[in-house]
């Protein structure tokens, strides 16, 4: 692509993003009147490199600590999270965090990476693995808006460090509303209260098992997450939040995942 074209696209793309920022802002203004306007909300992509066994590990590292990172970096993206699972039931996916500033960034980026030549020369084997000996087995990704409270991410500072990820279902959009809500109006301040560093808090719009919200907390250990756990079950605000009508059945189905940062996770 000549970059005349590719420029043009970039701008055609960027303002159908702008429109799209529009109508997120009205919807999210609708549940939640205090909500800033989402074009000072970061998106957060969360994709998943599903992997057969550890042996396809290397590859996918390789890809993104040499590759990948360096030419998000250079399309202004960032922090970029690369996680690897730990605990009994940890599988050996590889997942990353790609932080856009706005709708119009991530509009853009998988063409600006395409017209990348020091990406596409770097990336070449590993783009074009045989069918017999793929890098990865299948990718799975979803797009989340930031909170109102939590707008930017805040990577950790504490090193070592445990991260947990979880993500909460609800039965219907309207509890689903209700419980960002509730993160919104104070829930988002007790953890650091309790021992956890926040990361992110992000409203999934793209993805499965919606509706549904994902947030990352971070720790210097495992016996610290569950310390803290047990501190934020008893915090008296959090209890007060819990008891309150207006976040009634608001109890989600949680899932989490353990995870430990890469050697080259800027997360």
């Amino acid at each position: 692509m000549q970059r005349r074209d590719f420029l043009q696209a970039s701008l055609q793309t960027s303002a159908a993003a702008s429109i799209a920022a529009c109508g997120l802002a009205t919807s999210s203004s609708t549940a939640h009147a205090a909500a800033p306007a989402t074009a000072d909300r970061e998106l957060y992509e969360w994709r998943t490199y599903r992997l057969k066994d550890k042996a396809q590990q290397p590859a996918v590292h390789d890809y993104l600590q040499s590759a990948a990172l360096p030419a998000w970096k250079r399309l202004g993206l960032g922090p970029v999270g690369a996680f690897t699972e730990i605990g009994p039931e940890a599988s050996p996916s590889i997942h990353v965090l790609l932080v856009y500033p706005n709708p119009a960034a991530f509009a853009a980026a998988r063409e600006a990476l395409e017209a990348d030549a020091e990406y596409v020369k770097a990336t070449t084997e590993y783009r074009t693995a045989k069918r017999e000996s793929p890098a990865y087995d299948r990718i799975d990704s979803s797009l989340m808006l930031a909170f109102s409270a939590a707008p930017k991410i805040t990577p950790p500072a504490q090193k070592p460090r445990v991260l947990e990820l979880r993500t909460y279902e609800n039965h219907n959009d309207d509890r689903a509303q209700a419980k960002v809500a509730m993160f919104n109006d104070g829930e988002c301040d007790i953890f650091p209260k309790c021992g956890f560093e926040n990361v992110f808090f992000g409203e999934t719009l793209i993805g499965d098992n919606q509706p549904n919200l994902t947030y990352m907390l971070a720790a210097p250990d495992m016996a610290a997450n569950e310390k803290g756990w047990k501190a934020f079950l008893e915090s008296p605000d959090f209890i007060r939040m819990r008891d309150d009508p207006k976040y009634a059945d608001t109890m989600p189905t949680i899932t989490k995942l353990f995870l430990a940062p890469t050697d080259y996770s800027q997360v």
